[in-house]
């Protein structure tokens, strides 16, 4: 009787023709680009949920922090279990779970359920990330082929971020806001399709898990997000605000105890001793709630308050989202010739300087000064990822390397999450007072470029090794 398990070195017909590297690039960033999208489209959406869902603003605000949050937690953790359980098996699995959560989005009949929905999203794209793009570098062995892929992921970002307003504008205006989600379904189903010609990899020593450390420190980041959010709409007082600062407090003191014994933490305490990785984690949250609140803020600001269509929003974000898709690719080139940090420097002073200008330019009606506010705002987001991940790995050991390279990533994320609790709920109100947030941007952005200023030496490239990248690689890295 036949076997029905294949002999050694039998391969089934589909694992015969795998996908080439263009296909396997495509098809893997594919799920970059409609997580991406996804991210910068739901902003422009928030003003129809408000109307719609009866949202208040701290539900528009988890409706944006639900994603972020269990991306931002769980990134690690994906990125471990692809290398246990195979990188293609974990990127199909995201992929269907990122297409219910977005079904689920779409359906959904209450602000509360879109939150909910967005936390089975924001799982779906954890599993995606990091396993996509190891995917990809792992299977594309040929060094020119596999710098070419990193190049195109690295546009895809600028791309998703010009065209997620857009895009999100005018599926809103045309057919309404839950076509938003729907649009994901379609992509899902054809690079799940595809999937099946994707090789499986895993990794040959897989990090032990540290599943006390993910959940406290989860624990705290949500307790220090719902206190920011509750507090900014409804004050600062009365039991919410006191569970929420025990969370945040205990959960932030419990994650230190933990992390002090682990053999293998999700973070390695010692780290934070360097200054050229506590700058590029710090300032990835920095820029990253930076930008969150741009797109959470301004969103809300044009078609709220100057009653601009949802199409006309993306439109008037162009100038910032177009700065983004231009230099993103570009930034990666420059570390070379004129050091990250002072990339990070020069980020952060192009952050302050679009953060100012929005500030002048608040109460106006003139639309000019905002648009040199948000190109300012574009160019210096678009500096900022390569930077932050060659100065968190600069001089580490490969092994501490790839740690914190994924840690950097993390970072990225939780600065999302920040960023709309901090800068959405100071400018919330009946009346959007979006000068305060900008302020508070523009203070965030010389704390990026002053924090880069002092920390250590100049970085240039940091050479190649084969931990680093893995781990790179693993945290999704963009």
């Amino acid at each position: 009787m036949p076997s029905a398990v294949p002999e050694p070195g039998h391969r089934t017909r589909r694992e015969r023709r795998p996908l080439g590297p263009a296909g396997l690039t495509a098809v893997c960033g594919a799920s970059l680009f409609v997580t991406s999208l996804d991210s910068t489209a739901v902003n422009v959406a928030l003003p129809s949920l408000r109307t719609e869902l009866s949202a208040g603003s701290s539900q528009l605000a988890w409706i944006v922090d639900a994603y972020t949050l269990t991306l931002a937690v769980l990134l690690l953790l994906a990125g471990s279990l692809g290398d246990r359980l195979g990188r293609r098996t974990m990127f199909r699995a995201g992929l269907l779970v990122f297409g219910i959560g977005s079904l689920g989005c779409a359906l959904a009949g209450s602000a509360d359920q879109l939150i909910a929905v967005r936390v089975v999203q924001g799982l779906g794209a954890a599993l995606l990330g990091p396993n996509a793009l190891s995917t990809v570098t792992t299977a594309i062995q040929d060094p020119v082929r596999r710098a070419r892929a990193l190049g195109f992921w690295a546009a895809i970002f600028g791309l998703a971020a010009a065209l997620g307003p857009l895009v999100g504008g005018s599926l809103i205006d045309a057919l309404g806001w839950r076509w938003i989600f729907l649009v994901n379904l379609p992509v899902v189903a054809l690079v799940l399709a595809a999937s099946v010609r994707v090789p499986e990899t895993r990794g040959g020593t897989a990090r032990p898990l540290d599943p006390a450390g993910l959940a406290l420190g989860a624990v705290a980041v949500f307790g220090v997000t719902e206190l920011l959010i509750h507090g900014a709409h409804q004050g600062f007082g009365g039991v919410t605000t006191v569970v929420c600062a025990v969370l945040a407090l205990g959960g932030g003191a419990a994650f230190v105890a933990v992390e002090r014994r682990r053999a293998h933490p999700v973070l390695p305490l010692a780290l934070l001793r360097r200054p050229t990785f506590t700058a590029a984690t710090v300032s990835a949250v920095l820029v990253f709630a930076i930008l969150a609140g741009f797109l959470f803020v301004s969103s809300v600001y044009w078609q709220q308050q100057r009653h601009v269509s949802a199409l006309g929003t993306g439109l008037a974000l162009l100038p910032a989202t177009l700065a983004i898709a231009v230099v993103s690719p570009l930034s990666g080139r420059l570390i070379p010739v004129v050091g990250a940090r002072r990339l990070l420097v020069g980020s952060g002073l192009l952050l302050a300087l679009g953060a100012g200008l929005l500030a002048l330019a608040a109460g106006g009606d003139a639309y000019p000064p905002y648009a040199a506010g948000y190109l300012a705002l574009g160019l210096g987001f678009g500096l900022v990822n390569p930077p932050i991940t060659n100065t968190a790995v600069t001089g580490l050991p490969a092994q501490q390397a790839g740690v914190a390279s994924a840690l950097a990533t993390t970072s990225r994320q939780l600065g999302n999450t920040l960023g709309v609790a901090v800068l959405a709920s100071v400018a919330a109100g009946p009346h959007l007072d979006q000068r305060r947030a900008w302020l508070i941007a523009l203070g965030l952005g010389l704390a990026v470029a002053a924090l880069n200023a002092v920390a250590g030496r100049r970085c240039r490239t940091v050479p190649a090794t084969a931990e680093p990248a893995r781990e790179t690689e693993r945290a999704g890295v963009r």
